[in-house]
C-alpha cells in the first residue's frame, strides 16, 4: 500500500432524540421526530449505501440513542462500523464540571458495554467543544482518541493537557499525551448546512441546495488528495440530515470521488492506529 495513498473516514453522529432534548432544549413531539427520522430511516439509507459499497464507517453513539435504539444499534456493530462514544443525553462537556463530565463520561461508557458489548476507542463531543479537563479524562479512562478539534485539517495530532489562556501575555500550550486527536471541521459537517433550526440562541439557517454541497466538499477532498497526499479526510454527518431525500446522492457522489483517487475507507480508529505506528507523542 502507498504511504501516500490517501484517506478517507466517513463518520456518522447518530444523535437522534438525544440532540433535540438537550443542545437545542426542544421537546416538542416535532422536533422528537426529526431525531426520530435518522433512526427511522436515515440509518437503514446509510447502512445500505455503506454495505453496497463495502464501505466502512464510524458512528459516534450518545448512550441514550444506544438505548432507545438497540436493536439498530447492534445491527450497525454487527456490520461491522466502528462505535465511538457521544455522551450520554448530546451534552456539552464545556457546561460540566469536572464530576459531572466523569459521570456523563461513565455512563456513556456503561451503555455502550451493556447493551452492545462495545468498548470505544474514540470520542466525539456533542456540539464539537470540550472543557479544559476533557482530553485528561479521556487519557485517564483509556481513550485512543479524541474527534472533537481544528487544529489541522487532514492530519492527526497529539492531543494536550494543561494549555493556559493568558489574556494579557502568550498562550501557554500544555503537555502532549498519548491521546490523539482526528480533526474535524464545521466545514465538512452536514448539520449547518442542510438544517434549520430556530431555538435561540441558537439559529441555524441551513437548507443548503445538496449539488453545491457536494461540489464544495469533493473540492476539500480534491484540495487533500493534490497537497496532502498522505492525508485523511474525514466527513462528519448526522444520519436524521443526510439521509432525508436526495441528500443522500451526496453521501455516494463523495464516496465515488474517493474511490476515482484510490482511497482507502477506514474506520477512525484504525486509522489512528495507522498514524500510531509512525508517531508518538513528543517530550516536555
Amino acid at each position: 500500500m502507498s504511504p501516500l495513498q490517501p484517506t478517507v473516514c466517513l463518520t456518522f453522529d447518530f444523535d437522534a432524540i438525544s440532540l433535540w432534548v438537550t443542545t437545542f432544549g426542544l421537546t416538542t413531539p416535532t422536533a422528537v421526530s426529526r431525531g426520530e427520522f435518522g433512526a427511522r430511516v436515515g440509518v437503514p439509507r446509510i447502512l445500505e449505501v455503506l454495505s453496497r459499497e463495502r464501505t466502512p464507517a464510524t458512528f459516534y453513539i450518545p448512550g441514550h440513542t444506544v438505548e432507545t435504539y438497540p436493536e439498530l444499534c447492534r445491527r450497525i456493530r454487527d456490520l461491522g462500523h466502528e462505535i465511538g462514544h457521544h455522551g450520554y443525553l448530546h451534552e456539552n462537556p464545556v457546561h460540566l464540571d469536572e464530576a459531572d463530565e466523569r459521570s456523563v463520561l461513565e455512563k456513556g461508557v456503561d451503555s455502550l458495554e451493556r447493551v452492545l458489548r462495545v468498548r470505544p476507542a474514540g470520542y466525539r463531543s456533542p456540539g464539537f467543544d470540550l472543557s479544559p479537563n476533557s482530553t485528561r479524562l479521556l487519557h485517564e479512562y483509556g481513550f485512543a482518541y479524541d474527534s472533537s478539534m481544528m487544529a489541522q485539517d487532514f492530519e492527526f495530532y497529539w492531543c494536550r493537557t494543561g494549555d493556559r489562556l493568558h489574556p494579557d501575555g502568550p498562550f501557554e500550550f500544555g503537555e502532549e499525551i498519548d491521546l490523539v486527536e482526528a480533526p474535524i471541521s464545521w466545514s465538512l459537517d452536514d448539520f449547518p448546512q442542510f438544517e434549520f433550526v430556530l431555538a435561540p440562541p441558537i439559529v441555524s439557517l441551513g437548507l443548503g441546495h445538496p449539488p453545491l454541497l457536494q461540489d464544495r466538499w469533493i473540492a476539500d477532498l480534491d484540495f487533500m488528495v493534490s497537497e496532502v497526499p498522505h492525508g485523511v479526510f474525514t466527513m462528519t454527518f448526522h444520519p436524521q440530515t443526510i439521509g432525508r431525500g436526495a441528500r443522500l446522492r451526496v453521501l455516494e457522489a463523495i464516496i465515488q470521488r474517493a474511490k476515482g483517487h484510490g482511497a482507502r475507507f477506514l474506520t477512525v480508529s484504525a486509522a489512528v492506529a495507522d498514524w500510531r505506528e509512525h508517531n508518538t507523542p513528543s517530550p516536555r
